[in-house]
């Protein structure tokens, strides 16, 4: 069976002229045969209850008039104990219809969400960790960057005394003493172990 709103959306109505129709009460032309056209390819509604039979209209605009207003008196008076069904009625259709797949729209986007901000969180992550491995890998690059500047830093020294030793004026061949040149004053006598 139908809903007052599937009846509405197939005809291209409003809900109320719907609900119009169904009820018996008058209503354009063009109006009743969409509606009536829309029932027969969907059904009758749930609600109102199809035993009530439709109203007709009176010939003369007089009559026409005393029977309207006969009518809306029966029509408020019924109202009163019936306006909460056919609004619950109404709302219920209208969650149903519309509210449910907003919801379940929400509930997607909902997790959506959960697996963007998941994956916010995994980049996070990852981002952390490489940075911790750039900067191991530089402490590295600067370690050895230090002990081959070290190493060089010795050489250059190693090499700097070199030169230095090089630079450093040479004594004179004259005066370089070889053991035989050394006069027998200056020599220590070398006792041996006889005494003499």
């Amino acid at each position: 069976m139908p809903t007052i709103l599937e009846l509405a959306n197939e005809s291209g109505v409003s809900a109320d002229q719907v609900l119009r129709v169904v009820n018996g009460e008058p209503v354009s032309e063009a109006v009743d045969r969409r509606v009536r056209a829309a029932m027969e390819r969907l059904g009758r509604p749930a609600y109102p209850k199809p035993g009530r039979p439709p109203v007709e209209p009176a010939p003369t605009p007089a009559a026409e008039l005393d029977r309207g207003l006969a009518r809306l008196t029966t029509v408020a008076a019924t109202s009163e104990t019936t306006l909460p069904a056919e609004v619950g009625t109404v709302v219920y259709e209208a969650l149903r219809v519309e509210v449910r797949p907003v919801a379940e729209h929400l509930a997607g986007l909902e997790s959506l969400f959960d697996g963007l901000v998941d994956e916010l969180r995994r980049l996070r992550h990852d981002v952390q960790a490489e940075r911790r491995d750039r900067v191991r890998d530089l402490e590295l690059q600067i370690e050895l960057l230090r002990a081959s500047w070290a190493g060089v830093d010795r050489r250059l020294g190693r090499i700097e005394r070199a030169l230095a030793r090089r630079e450093e004026p040479t004594r004179p061949a004259s005066a370089l003493s070889r053991i035989e040149d050394v006069r027998p004053a200056e020599l220590v006598p070398v006792r041996d172990a006889s005494g003499s």
